[in-house]
């Protein structure tokens, strides 16, 4: 078969795994997002609110297979770590928290075929976080529901895409937090 012919037969088969029951698999991911704030010498700690599960089972939806999520809240820390380590020190003190209130994760269709199979998926994470200071105050906000940069047509995958979208959620947190403030600005 020639490369084309072999993406169509990879899609296909994919297009009937899902319609056949087969059931998507994340596991603890280690996203790497891509932020820069400058270096600061105040404390950021990361606390999950306790409905954040740490595993789940998400059902089907718009044609995507259901999915087992493992080791979620492990994927959200270590995200966290990869993405602030830079500019705060994250072992230890809490002059800053980070606290994310939801973290949902779900695959929807990226691509759909004519005749409505889905072919491809992408991962989203609807987020609620708020940036608390040492007495407990609401400093900032950050809300929304990110994508994953990228999609896929393999269950293999989908670890990589889940941590993709997580990638995406801790950017859009630096940036709707840090970005025209310093940290100073924000430690009493």
């Amino acid at each position: 078969m020639r490369r084309s012919s072999w993406s169509l037969a990879a899609l296909s088969l994919t297009a009937v795994l899902l319609v056949t029951g087969c059931t998507y698999s994340v596991a603890a991911g280690d996203p790497r997002p891509n932020i820069d704030l400058p270096e600061s010498q105040a404390s950021l700690a990361l606390e999950m609110d306790p409905s954040v599960r740490d595993v789940f089972h998400v059902p089907s939806r718009s044609g995507v297979a259901p999915t087992n999520v493992e080791a979620w809240r492990t994927t959200l820390e270590r995200g966290f770590k990869n993405g602030f380590r830079s500019a705060f020190k994250t072992d230890g003190g809490k002059d800053l928290v980070l606290h994310i209130v939801e973290a949902e994760l779900e695959l929807v269709p990226a691509e759909v075929q004519d005749n409505g199979g889905v072919v491809a998926t992408e991962a989203q994470v609807r987020y609620k976080a708020r940036l608390v200071d040492a007495q407990g105050n609401v400093v900032r906000r950050s809300t929304g529901t990110v994508a994953s940069k990228r999609s896929t047509s393999r269950t293999t995958e989908t670890t990589l895409i889940a941590e993709s979208a997580v990638e995406t959620m801790y950017e859009k947190i630096a940036q709707d937090i840090f970005s025209n403030a310093t940290a100073s600005d924000l430690v009493p």
